[in-house]
């Protein structure tokens, strides 16, 4: 069982709750930037989880036992994202869960706490530990909520860009570009990329789905090529890329160490990835997409 240190404020209410999931004070800033985006956008409070991953081979009630040090780094982390929190409207909580687990216990966390949302940071390797069992990857194929996973460790986003083709995971990157024009005066530019000839139904497709997202004064860009290339050649002007994840699972792969996005993982400029849960078949759940 994992042990938790709780310093809470109260919830007082049933306002959504958006858990950011910290393990690192390189990234503690970026990541407490778009949970707080989220939360305030939608009315929410923040849940900052310090989760602190102890070897295998060091029982739990062992690490606890070092408390002096632990309180001490968990709390200069917390406090960190509490204040950095302050900028946003919504009221902030904190918790530090020590576990064999990682990123196990940031889906169980997440569950306990009934989050609408999870901001993380990418790479499973920081949160993993260990290795990654079959069930763990089940797990992350199994969302309980939104997941947003920050590659990059600084966020200034004056500059978004928000490439979709449509779908439940675009329309969360929609709301994360929103939450962040609103918090941080973000400009934002959509992205829609099409096959040559298909210029003019893309132009149209991306501008309703722009208007039924709020989006509809964003910029609006149709290219034509593939997709990944075409992200890759853009993405330079921008501060920020936020891409909805695809049917395959992005938290799933992230898990099991496997997410290649080729050109998108190796640009300079942070990449924000979106999954909201999607409904599966009992068939999809045993044996996964193809």
């Amino acid at each position: 069982m994992p042990r938790t240190d709780d310093r809470s404020v109260p919830r007082g209410d049933d306002r959504p709750t958006v858990m950011v999931a910290l393990s690192n004070p390189r990234t503690e800033g970026a990541l407490v930037a778009v949970a707080g985006a989220l939360a305030a956008h939608r009315g929410g409070r923040l849940l900052a989880v310090h989760v602190v991953t102890v070897p295998d081979q060091t029982s739990l009630e062992k690490a606890a036992a070092n408390r002096e040090k632990l309180d001490r780094s968990s709390a200069e982390l917390l406090d960190a994202a509490v204040a950095n929190a302050a900028a946003f409207d919504a009221p902030v909580e904190t918790k530090t869960i020590l576990s064999h687990r990682g990123i196990g216990e940031v889906f169980d966390a997440a569950r306990a706490s009934d989050a609408d949302a999870v901001v993380m940071g990418y790479g499973g390797a920081r949160f993993a530990g260990g290795r990654v069992e079959g069930s763990l990857d089940e797990l992350a194929r199994d969302l309980p909520c939104d997941f947003l996973a920050l590659d990059g460790e600084r966020l200034d986003p004056d500059e978004v860009l928000v490439p979709t083709a449509g779908g439940p995971s675009s329309d969360l990157s929609a709301e994360v570009a929103l939450a962040l024009r609103e918090t941080a005066g973000a400009n934002v530019s959509l992205l829609h990329v099409v096959e040559p000839g298909g210029e003019a139904a893309g132009r149209e497709f991306l501008a309703d789905w722009a208007a039924g997202h709020g989006l509809g004064d964003a910029d609006l860009r149709v290219e034509v090529g593939d997709v990944e290339p075409t992200i890759g050649r853009l993405a330079p002007a921008y501060d920020l890329v936020v891409v909805g994840a695809t049917e395959r699972g992005l938290l799933s792969r992230i898990v099991r160490g496997s997410l290649t996005f080729g050109t998108i993982e190796r640009l300079d400029t942070p990449v924000l990835l979106a999954e909201r849960p999607s409904s599966r078949s009992p068939f999809e759940r045993l044996f996964g997409s193809r």
